[in-house]
């Protein structure tokens, strides 16, 4: 049976062994050491983005609405 692909395969949770800055708000936000973040890499640089779990949480709700209208779509077509 052929391997299903993986949309979300750039992001991850990890925990922070240090702090870390969340990248969506900047002067507010931070990851302390221990503490979860989401870090989505960019496989083309090699770089990675941390967003803290407010932050986080916000991009989830909107892959969560980009899925489903992706979805949508296909079956109207």
């Amino acid at each position: 049976m052929p391997k299903i692909r993986q949309l979300l395969s750039t992001a991850s949770i990890e925990v922070a062994k240090r702090q870390r800055i969340c990248y969506h708000d900047r002067r507010k936000h931070s990851i302390p050491a221990g503490g979860r973040a989401l870090v989505v890499r960019d496989p083309a640089s090699g770089g990675s983005k941390n967003y803290c779990p407010v932050c986080a949480e916000q991009i989830f709700k909107q892959a969560e609405t980009d899925l489903a209208d992706l979805r949508a779509e296909l079956v109207l077509l």
